[in-house]
């Protein structure tokens, strides 16, 4: 397998060191080795920082993204991800409705004229009343 540096990775991936070296700290990418200090990479690591990028874009957290990458996948399980996948699923019903909840409230507020704003306000959000995690 061909070893790429990090100047290479950076060039090719847009990401600057730092968030490379990051990544290595938390054990999201690993360099197979040190050629003068300088770190050098399998060229693999170009899938998984996509796989990265991809779970984050898809909205989990790059503790998530771990669990996916070092965890499941390594593990060939189904069960991991599925636990994982079904738990941002319904995080992410949750946030929908939230969003349809304020956004139809702005929507009320838009109709209310500058004379009663603040009374048309609380009433609005006495109609849509948005709801606590």
């Amino acid at each position: 397998m061909a070893e790429i540096s990090i100047s290479e990775v950076t060039r090719q991936t847009g990401l600057p060191p730092s968030t490379l070296r990051y990544y290595e700290e938390i054990g999201l990418i690993h360099p197979t080795r040190r050629v003068g200090g300088r770190r050098q990479y399998d060229e693999t690591v170009l899938q998984r920082l996509a796989l990265i990028q991809t779970g984050q874009q898809a909205g989990f957290s790059l503790a998530e993204v771990g669990v996916l990458l070092n965890n499941v996948l390594n593990a060939g399980g189904a069960a991991g991800w599925h636990e994982l996948v079904n738990r941002k699923l319904k995080e992410m019903d949750a946030l929908l409705h939230n969003i349809q909840n304020m956004k139809r409230l702005l929507e009320d507020i838009m109709n209310c004229d500058d004379a009663s704003l603040a009374e048309c306000i609380v009433l609005t959000a006495q109609r849509h009343p948005i709801p606590q995690p």
